[in-house]
């Protein structure tokens, strides 16, 4: 009987609990590219919901995952993403309690399933920005396609003419990537898209480049302006010393004031375009104000005054009445004028030009250019003041610059320049009156700082193309440190006549001619110390070389010569310098890889004499036989191999460089073709005879960002080390042997609104009587207190030899705060060095920078 019911109890239970209405609505089939909305629907018999879980197995996997049920505007509902409906069929069960804690199942036993329609469209794009199939020439603009396809993209490529877009990227459903049109003709855009379900696309578009369009008229002006007061007190540091009242009793005060009032304006009508700009801008210390002005302002009204006619050359090198200019200012000021865009262009003020890297390169002068531009020609006229001078300090250098360009679109150029820089400058009766001092120098009474001359001519040509850029070229300076005795030409041709017979005299007068049309020797006057540095071969220099690159490899290479008397006043170059070499930085399979090769070789001789004369005419070259040991040229191999793996966000980014270096010399070479045994001994015992090889291996690591709650954590560490082999020293073999080493580590950390950086590095050395040195650095910043940052540090290093030799403790305290267009700010720095080996080099300082800045 007992059994009897207990069957009953069973069967009643199954089949109540398969008339149980717990409902979830998930469809038969099922897209796995879209996220799956699931709601439950218990009925009134299974009670009020009390927790609830939506259960699925994955393929592959064991155990199920779930996802939790939550109330939503009165519905229980889940979001399955889309990235967990993988395979062909999706098996699921739901399991809900109850408030009375009673448990319910769908299905009671086993699981349900659901197909799994995949994607099977291939993706499609939809063009966001521009709005057309349009591109502005030689401007860089942003492409933004919308990704059209049911599911994410897993890879894609872009190329642009057959090259591929090294700028681009994928987010969420749009394709971007940036691009730069160099020529007016249509630009074929492909792009690949492959989306997780193996689809594949190939789009093609076809964009038209054209010249940007302005409207007809357009007009625009705004100002900006800055106040900023900087006070500071610095203590002990006149004197080295470690007396607490000493220092505050050595003061240093400077109380500076920085300020900025400017604007531009810009006014287009049809092809004229005038652009005007204007800033006074200067800091000056508040002691010396009244010394400062009105005398920069007075020295920048001159120069208007003397260069505002681009062709009154007259005007422009008369200095009666004129004042030192005594301090030097920020203030800029310029109006450009242009019709039909580029084509023709006048500006006058302040200014940039670059001719050539060699000659002229981004020299900043005030004066006037006037510029002529096609697409196949251009030409460029510019001149004014390239250094304003100041007051026994500098002379005023005048600049005066010609440039002539032949060109195919961006494909290939052929271009040359001629400039010409001088400090001191005028017409010769000017300059040589009778008391034999020149107006400007007695305005600059600059005592043994002597005028600088100096004249360059560049040559050079290079080709574009989407596989390689080449760029040659050759450029020729004449440059005189010391202008300050002028020649006059007529005299010269006299004595020249009277002494060798030699008449120049026509020569002359056709000089005069050109001189009264176009006034050049007011820019490069005959000068003792010009003639001077021509007989002694060091007036001139010369550099030439070659640049290649293949922009889709990341490869570069480049052969360079420049003799050791090179100069140019308008650009700064390496000089003295024999080098070439190749280098390659790409990426690879997501790396960073990098390699080169460099040779560099200094002791120059002069190139005009030693390379073209004697190519030309081998029985004009110098002899090669040394003469002294000055002639020892150092020669320095370089090799490197460098990669960096992809930054991880959990494990960061590790780089590691191998550098191989062989510093050697000439002096064999030289030592075999001396004649003179002295002069032999000389240079293979000369301290500059030394050969060193250098093997140095570099590893970096950077870990990801480690985000718990609102704490984040972040390390850093490095080290480099390297083995050295002197081979010789100062002309003696000796085959020593040593490591140096060294290791940093910058652990961080921060916590809602403070946070602390870590410093450690150590370095030492196997030499023998090396230093070993230790420094510890920390910094703790808090935000978003009263002050919008403040910022604690400290630092402690240390260097030691057998023992401790020395140490120094450093810390210091900033406060931030901002008041809307005000922003304050206070500094306050404390160091104390202590030498154990000499007292003498003991101190004790402090500094104290309070600043507040108004800015609009």
């Amino acid at each position: 009987m007992k059994i009897r019911n207990t069957i009953m109890v069973v069967l009643f239970s199954l089949v109540m609990a398969c008339l149980s209405a717990l409902e979830v609505d998930v469809p038969n089939e099922i897209p796995a590219y879209e996220n799956l909305t699931i709601t439950l629907k218990p009925s009134a018999s299974e009670g009020e919901v009390a927790q609830a879980r939506f259960f699925f197995v994955q393929e592959g996997k064991r155990d199920p995952l779930y996802s939790e049920f939550s109330l939503q505007k009165g519905e229980w509902k889940t979001s399955l993403p889309y990235t967990y409906l993988k395979g062909e069929e999706l098996t699921y069960y739901t399991v809900m309690q109850n408030a009375d804690g009673q448990y319910f199942r769908d299905p009671q036993i086993g699981t349900r399933k659901a197909r799994l329609l995949q994607d099977t469209t291939p993706p499609k794009l939809k063009l966001i920005s521009p709005k057309t199939f349009d591109l502005v020439l030689d401007k860089e603009q942003l492409v933004v396609f919308e990704i059209l396809d049911e599911s994410a993209l897993t890879d894609f490529s872009i190329s642009i003419d057959g090259e591929p877009a090294l700028r681009s990227g994928a987010f969420e459903n749009y394709l971007s990537f940036l691009i730069e049109p160099k020529e007016a003709k249509d630009s074929e855009i492909s792009v690949k898209l492959t989306d997780r379900y193996g689809n594949t696309s190939m789009e093609k578009y076809t964009f038209t480049v054209a010249g940007e369009k302005v409207p007809l008229f357009l007009a625009n002006a705004k100002y900006r302006s800055k106040l900023e007061l900087e006070y500071m007190l610095d203590m002990g540091k006149s004197a080295n010393t470690t007396d607490i009242q000493t220092m505050f009793g050595d003061l240093d005060h400077t109380l500076n004031l920085s300020f900025l009032l400017g604007g531009n304006a810009y006014l287009k009508a049809g092809p004229i375009a005038l652009e005007l700009y204007g800033d006074l801008q200067d800091t000056v210390d508040v002691f010396t104000l009244t010394d400062a002005y009105p005398n920069t302002l007075q020295a920048d009204l001159q120069n208007i005054l003397n260069l505002y006619n681009p062709i009154d050359f007259a005007n422009e090198f008369d200095y009666t009445g004129e004042v030192p200019r005594k301090y030097e200012n920020d203030n800029q000021f310029y109006a450009k004028l242009s019709f039909f865009g580029p084509l023709f262009t006048y500006q006058f003020g302040d200014q940039k030009e670059t001719f050539q890297k060699e000659t002229i390169n981004d020299m900043v002068f005030r004066g006037t250019s006037l510029g002529f531009d096609t697409p196949f020609f251009a030409f460029k006229v510019s001149k004014g003041l390239s250094d304003l001078g100041l007051y026994q300090v500098a002379w005023p250098q005048n600049f005066l610059g010609f440039q002539l360009k032949f060109k195919a679109r961006s494909a290939w150029y052929l271009q040359t320049n001629l400039s010409f820089i001088s400090s001191l400058q005028g017409r010769y009766a000017d300059l040589k009156v009778s008391s034999a001092t020149s107006d400007i120098g007695t305005l600059y009474d600059l005592g043994s700082v002597m005028p600088e001359q100096n004249m360059v001519l560049g040559l050079s040509t290079g080709i574009a193309t989407s596989l390689v850029n080449v760029d040659a070229a050759f450029s020729f300076t004449l440059y005189n440190d010391n202008a300050s005795t002028v020649l006059d030409v007529n005299q010269l041709a006299t004595d020249l006549k009277d002494q060798t017979g030699t008449d120049v005299s026509t020569y002359v007068g056709y000089l005069d001619k050109v001189q009264s049309v176009f006034p050049i020797l007011d820019y490069f006057l005959p000068t003792n110390g010009l003639v001077s540095g021509l007989v002694d071969k060091d007036a001139w220099g010369i550099s030439y070389g070659v640049d290649a690159t293949v922009p889709s490899l990341g490869m570069e290479a480049w052969v360079r010569k420049t003799d050791a008397t090179y100069k140019s006043l308008g650009s700064s170059i390496p000089t003295d310098e024999f080098t070439f070499g190749a280098s390659i930085e790409r990426k690879l399979f997501g790396f960073d890889v990098s390699g080169g090769y460099s040779y560099d070789q200094d002791a120059i001789r002069d190139i005009l004499f030693n390379d073209i004369i004697a190519l030309v005419k081998p029985d004009l070259a110098p002899s090669d036989v040394p003469t002294s040991a000055n002639e020892i040229a150092h020669i320095v191999h370089t090799g490197q191999l460098g990669v960096d793996t992809p930054s991880h966000p959990m494990l960061g980014t590790v780089g590691l460089d191998y550098t191989f270096t062989w510093e050697t010399t000439n002096a064999d070479a030289l030592a075999d073709k001396a004649t003179d045994a002295a002069v032999k001994s000389a240079i293979l015992t000369s301290t500059e005879n030394d050969v060193t090889l250098t093997h140095t291996g570099e590893l970096r690591y950077r870990s990801g960002r480690y985000k718990l709650g609102d704490v984040t954590l972040n390390f850093g560490a490095k080290t480099k080390d390297s083995y050295i082999t002197e081979l010789r020293v100062d002309g003696t073999d000796t085959d020593t042997t040593f490591w140096e080493f060294s290791y940093a580590l910058t652990p961080s950390v921060s916590f809602s609104r403070y946070a602390i950086n870590l410093g450690f590095d150590q370095a030492w050395s196997t030499q023998s009587g090396s230093l070993t040195t230790y420094g510890y650095d920390a910094k703790f910043a808090i935000k978003q207190t009263f002050f919008d940052t403040i910022n604690l540090t400290a630092s402690f290093d240390q260097a030691f030899k057998t023992s401790l030799e020395a140490y120094r403790i450093g810390g210091g305290l900033s406060l931030e705060k901002r008041f809307g267009l005000i922003s304050t700010s206070a500094a306050l720095e404390v160091s104390f060095y202590d030498s154990l080996t000499d007292n003498t080099e003991d101190a004790l300082t402090s500094s104290l920078t309070v600043k507040g800045t108004f800015s609009r």
